[in-house]
């Protein structure tokens, strides 16, 4: 299953004029075991993303034993509460759930003590789930300006979970206006304070259309690992 998603983020790649290898394709293992983890790093997949903090950090030391000199990048998709900043500093390539100031300064302060530096996405809220999270597209451009003082952090960009449409296309409008947030607002960011650079947007439902207007991270689990026994 792998294989084919990797040859279908291809085919997307090239029908829309993007560089070969030029999206991540990040691997969602959350209440997937740690053998069908190792099994998909040992056949290539090089990203994966959890959402459940004690989960991925024991799933992560577990992995890594299995697989020696392979090291996969781990990536939390997940909502994070403030409390559970320490644990997740330093342990993961990106944050990608940072969606409020309290957090971004826990996440800093953190960074700070364990003398790394953190790279963060933001989240935003696009639609009208009242169980999704992130930050409203309005809100954004003062946080980012608020963020941009926490020198532990780098700001690599958006993501965010937009509402599962019947059809792929059906997401397309919430794609383009994760995309142009990231064009208008580019500005605000300094290069030495990250690249701005990330849309983590696109799931197994519909990661080829957000490929398509500008994903450089696609997260698709079952399309991968299969319908979990867990629901998440």
């Amino acid at each position: 299953m792998l294989q084919k998603i990797r040859i279908r983020v291809a085919d997307a790649e090239k029908r829309a004029g993007r560089a070969p290898g030029s999206v991540t394709l990040i691997a969602v293992s959350k209440t997937v075991s740690v053998e069908q983890v190792t099994v998909a790093a040992r056949a290539g997949a090089l990203d994966f993303g959890e959402n459940y903090v004690q989960e991925a950090l024991k799933k992560k030391e577990s992995v890594r034993f299995l697989l020696g000199d392979l090291t996969p990048r781990w990536h939390l998709i997940g909502a994070l509460q403030t409390n559970k900043s320490k644990l997740v500093v330093g342990k993961f390539e990106t944050i990608q759930s940072v969606d409020r100031l309290e957090l971004a300064r826990a996440l800093d302060k953190r960074a700070q003590e364990a003398g790394v530096i953190q790279n963060i996405l933001l989240q935003v809220k696009l639609g009208d789930e009242p169980t999704k999270g992130g930050i409203e597209a309005a809100q954004l451009p003062n946080l980012i300006k608020q963020i941009l003082s926490l020198k532990n952090l780098r700001l690599e960009g958006l993501m965010s979970l937009p509402p599962i449409e019947a059809e792929p296309e059906g997401s397309r409008k919430f794609f383009v206006q994760l995309r142009q947030l990231r064009e208008q607002l580019a500005s605000l960011v300094p290069a030495e304070l990250g690249s701005f650079a990330a849309l983590s947007m696109g799931t197994t439902h519909d990661f080829e259309v957000a490929i398509e207007e500008g994903a450089t991270m696609v997260r698709v689990g079952t399309g991968i690992f299969g319908g979990r026994e867990t629901p998440a």
